[in-house]
């Protein structure tokens, strides 16, 4: 078998350029869209840390931290929520898969579209998970299956691959990771996307807290809104905070100049199986304490290797930075359309559509699913867990939800013509991701 990329469809001429695949001297006539759904969460947060953590450091030989369980709120979980959620929209998108199903699919996108022929592609869909650790009962490591970074078998010690790896190794072109976040006093629910930014918004921040750059270059800016993990600590400090776990691993004190060496967030792009990590050894080269990229003084730090030459690439800047929402990239881009896309599936029905929360501004940090995958990421939280009316939207309506999504999937693909309604406040813009700027990227997250 090999593979070939086409630059003209023969068959379509509407279809745009995927790589298909001859098998046996016989050509497939509909291009695979590849997709990995990833419902938040799964696992148990519980003491202690080292049989129920996440983010394995290979150097201390410890987990950094405890797993992160999910939200909770009046019986009702995330993890739960958002599997349903998840496997709904695998079997939507399923349908693109045969004849019949894909009849049924074109019913589908018409209720959103005003086009009456659309491009047929195969949408392969996988899923992170299919169980949360409460369906699994009593097992001696019950975060196995959920964790986000690689850790070792309890038993054996060999090192198994967490989410991140498995998503990498399936290269692909985009990524849904589902969530739902508590709501605070007065909060309206609604959804958001979740965001990281690409080097230079890192970058700016480093040279601010090195006092080369303003502040203001900052603040100015559409990443100030940034996430605040610590109360007394500005929207600024937290940020350069997240900027130095982002270069080094280690968290900044207030200051943004100091390294606080006891907390550690590891190596994480060595956490992950995939290109970009250093070469076998490198743990030894982080007890040195030289100039590089495992300084533990700021001033030392230098992003030099595999990785650090990813995140400055032009095809990196492109998924997270710049684009068509005025910042954030095409992470960005993906996020808004599949949001407006579920907000235009509901408000479109009428009657219940005053019930649904709007989308709400972006949640700004260093976030892992944004950072160490290749594929396009639309990171949702997409409803709050203590508001009513987005449990009965997730639930009593998720089917609907799970055709909004699957549609704005089909969108991001290939582009689709949507129906105007200027009642709405909402509208999706049906502009496909231009797919031909990253070339091979996709495929390149792992060695083969």
């Amino acid at each position: 078998m090999r593979r070939i990329q086409l630059h003209r469809a023969p068959i379509n001429p509407q279809i745009p350029c995927f790589s298909l695949l001859i098998l046996a001297g016989s050509l497939f006539a509909n291009p695979t869209f590849p997709v990995v759904i990833d419902p938040g969460h799964g696992g148990v947060s519980k003491d202690p840390v080292h049989l129920y953590g996440d983010k394995y450091d290979s150097i201390s030989k410890k987990y950094l931290e405890s797993y992160k369980q999910g939200t909770e709120s009046g019986g009702q979980t995330e993890r739960k929520i958002v599997l349903s959620l998840a496997k709904e929209l695998k079997q939507v998108l399923q349908l693109t898969e045969s004849d019949g199903g894909w009849k049924e699919f074109e019913k589908i996108l018409k209720r959103y579209s005003s086009d009456q022929n659309f491009p047929r592609i195969n949408i392969k869909a996988s899923l992170t998970r299919d169980s949360n650790f409460d369906d699994d009962g009593e097992l001696s490591d019950p975060n196995a299956k959920y964790r986000l970074y690689d850790f070792p078998n309890q038993a054996t010690g060999q090192i198994q691959k967490g989410r991140l790896s498995k998503i990498n190794a399936l290269k692909p072109k985009l990524i849904v990771s589902l969530h739902m976040n508590p709501s605070s006093k007065g909060n309206t629910g609604g959804m958001a996307a979740v965001l990281t930014p690409g080097y230079t918004t890192f970058q700016l921040l480093k040279e601010i807290s090195e006092g080369k750059k303003n502040s203001a270059d900052f603040l100015k800016s559409p990443w100030s809104d940034w996430m605040v993990f610590v109360t007394g600590w500005t929207r600024l400090e937290n940020a350069i905070a997240d900027a130095w776990i982002y270069f080094h691993g280690y968290w900044s004190d207030k200051s943004g100049k100091k390294a606080e060496l006891d907390k550690f967030e590891g190596y994480r792009h060595n956490m992950v199986t995939w290109a970009y990590r250093d070469s076998p050894g490198w743990e030894t080269h982080t007890k040195k304490n030289q100039p590089g990229p495992y300084a533990k003084k700021h001033s030392d730090f230098q992003a030099k290797g595999k990785f650090w030459d990813r995140e400055k690439s032009t095809r990196e800047l492109k998924r997270r930075e710049g684009g068509r929402e005025g910042f954030g990239g095409d992470n960005f881009y993906a996020s808004q359309e599949l949001l407006r896309f579920v907000q235009f599936g509901e408000r479109s029905k009428g009657k219940a559509s005053h019930k649904i929360g709007p989308i709400h501004r972006p949640f700004l940090s260093t976030y892992s699913l944004p950072t160490y995958t290749n594929a396009i990421c639309a990171f949702l939280e997409i409803g709050f867990i203590n508001k009513k009316e987005d449990i009965a939207l997730l639930t009593q309506k998720r089917r609907t939800v799970a055709e909004s999504l699957a549609v704005g999937i089909y969108s991001l693909a290939v582009g689709l013509k949507v129906k105007k309604d200027k009642a709405l406040p909402y509208l999706p813009k049906g502009k496909k991701i231009e797919w031909e700027k990253y070339g091979n990227y996709f495929d390149e997250v792992v060695s083969e």
